[in-house]
């Protein structure tokens, strides 16, 4: 990320990790510019002087922490992970001793996929007690992540994720009324999304009887090959796969042919696209791994709380879903596009500018 405006005009904000594609970095460091403030995102670091080395000599006035992984998931072996945290947390020290303002984003209970838990729950626990502030979407995060490590409740800011629209319209949602209803998986396709899965289930509730059909849009990660994920699609019936990375402006004809989404995915505390397809009207199926954790919005998400490994359970989950989609089109999508408005980037902007750089005086 490119710092708005020049050294010397304004604070600064240093991010990391920083992700270009991932438009949420975007959205959340929208008041900051309204205020003249630069926004810089900057590579891992281990010392103070690794961070201002990023920042042309200059110390930020606050650091804002994200995702775990880059410090805790990319070395091989345990010991090493441990290393780079203990770290990663003195830095963060040392920068509070030097007046700087840290604020930690839980976006995970813990990394998808994490192959070095040990270090990624002292990871999550140390910055808790550490940084200044804990900013949460999820409104049940520290109840959800107390079995594993403590959210201190006077450090917690709760702000919602915000939509990815500033004015969202809706235009083309889905055709939910006339016919076959077209659920869409969009995103990167890896294991903990259960992507794979559900394709299997819809192949098996088209041969039930069920007008269904499912895409499945973005490029494939984690530990998941594009030619094994494209093979294992192919032999399901009603399901269409396009991999590869969405440029923004395909973003709306993708959802504008959907008619719902779907979040098959085994757990999560919260779902950028989830905002995304509300903010093109289009509701949402919330998978049965997510019922212990998603705070459901049973106006435009609706629940597959079935018994996973029961074909009946799914099918018929999956069923009234779908059902409920083709006959409640219309609320469904009023609903969602109302949701996607209450959390605009701009109605937000303010309150983000404020957790990363609190207002002088």
């Amino acid at each position: 990320m490119t710092p708005v405006g020049t050294r010397g005009d304004g604070r600064l904000l240093a991010v990391f990790p920083h992700y270009p594609d991932n438009p949420w970095h975007e959205m959340v460091y929208l008041g900051l510019r309204g205020r003249g403030d630069r926004v810089s995102g900057v590579g891992p670091f281990f010392s103070v002087g690794e961070l201002t080395a990023q920042l042309g000599g200059e110390l930020p006035d606050t650091v804002h922490l994200g995702w775990s992984t880059p410090v805790t998931q990319v070395v091989p072996d345990v010991v090493a992970s441990m290393q780079r945290v203990l770290r990663f947390v003195d830095t963060v020290r040392e920068l509070r001793a030097l007046g700087v303002r840290v604020v930690w984003t839980v976006h995970n209970v813990v990394s998808h996929e994490s192959h070095h838990v040990t270090p990624e729950l002292a990871f999550h626990r140390l910055l808790a007690e550490t940084v200044d502030a804990v900013h949460v979407m999820n409104p049940g995060t520290v109840d959800i992540v107390a079995p594993l490590y403590v959210l201190p409740v006077e450090k917690v800011v709760r702000i919602p994720h915000p939509s990815y629209a500033v004015e969202p319209d809706g235009a083309g949602a889905g055709s939910a009324t006339v016919g076959t209803v077209r659920l869409l998986a969009f995103g990167e396709v890896r294991p903990y999304k259960g992507i794979l899965e559900f394709a299997r289930l819809v192949d098996r509730a088209r041969r039930a009887g069920l007008d269904v059909e499912l895409d499945v849009v973005g490029r494939v990660g984690g530990t998941l090959s594009e030619d094994d994920v494209r093979e294992q699609l192919e032999r399901c019936d009603g399901v269409r796969f396009e991999p590869g990375y969405v440029e923004p402006t395909r973003v709306p004809s993708v959802f504008g042919r959907a008619d719902a989404l779907v979040l098959p995915y085994d757990g999560g505390l919260n779902s950028g696209v989830a905002l995304l397809a509300a903010s093109y009207g289009v509701p949402v199926l919330i998978g049965g791994s997510l019922r212990a954790t998603w705070p459901l919005e049973p106006t435009w998400q609706l629940p597959l709380w079935a018994v996973q490994g029961d074909d009946g359970d799914d099918l018929h989950s999956l069923r009234d879903a779908v059902e409920r989609v083709h006959r409640e089109h219309g609320a469904l999508r009023e609903s969602a596009l109302a949701a996607a408005r209450e959390r605009s980037p701009i109605s937000l902007a303010g309150r983000y500018a404020d957790l990363f750089l609190p207002r002088e005086g």
